[in-house]
């Protein structure tokens, strides 16, 4: 499997404080690498970093192609229709008129979106409006996707489909870097790198990390 994303020893500071210090990680093609760790450990600080929203202060970061992004918020334009959505994103992406219509019938039949399509996005349910964030970030087909928290706040049943999703675009290939706080969520990764103040305490497979909740809280004391 050959590397999507190289990163060499960053490190970013805001001010005196240190957020990301001298983190490397890499990412392979089909690899979900799930960041975990508390609210403040450096994840978004990081995510934004391989996104080149960011620059660190220090080391490289080498990624092939544009990511396809999900922020920790709904990445989407609450005042405009599910339709205007998609066409607004699929045009920043790049997307020809033909690729557009084909990408838009291909998300409204997965999602089951064809009642909604004129409907403003803010008055879907948070579930469906995260399946549809997904759906345009992938919308360019990226090699890598990156995703920030993108269950947080959802119910069981809007996670399990959400990681289905996930699970599906690693399948053909994508690089996927996910991060969580949520310790479950570690097992529907292929990896895991764990995040304490800025720094990556633990990085591998994680039933190799830890076999139990427990031992993966471990890492934060």
């Amino acid at each position: 499997m050959s590397r999507l994303v190289e990163i060499d020893h960053i490190s970013k500071r805001f001010g005196k404080f240190l957020a990301v210090d001298d983190v490397s990680l890499t990412l392979s093609e089909g690899e979900i690498l799930g960041l975990l760790g508390a609210n403040g450990a450096g994840k978004t600080t990081l995510i934004r970093m391989v996104c080149d929203l960011i620059r660190p202060d220090d080391g490289q970061i080498s990624v092939v192609g544009r990511p396809g992004y999900m922020c920790q918020t709904f990445s989407l334009v609450e005042e405009l229709t599910v339709h205007e959505n998609i066409r607004f994103y699929a045009t920043l992406y790049g997307l020809d008129r033909a690729g557009i219509a084909l990408r838009e019938q291909e998300i409204v039949a997965s999602l089951e979106l064809e009642p909604y399509m004129d409907r403003p996005v803010k008055f879907l349910p948070s579930g469906w409006r995260q399946s549809l964030s997904f759906s345009i970030a992938v919308i360019a087909d990226p090699p890598v996707l990156i995703l920030d928290e993108p269950t947080s706040g959802l119910d069981s049943l809007s996670r399990r489909r959400l990681w289905k999703m996930i699970h599906t675009r690693a399948a053909a290939g994508t690089g996927v870097i996910v991060s969580t706080h949520y310790l479950d969520e570690a097992y529907y990764c292929s990896r895991l790198a764990i995040m304490n103040h800025g720094r990556i305490v633990a990085d591998g497979a994680p039933l190799e990390l830890a076999a139990t909740q427990d031992e993966l809280l471990s890492y934060f004391r």
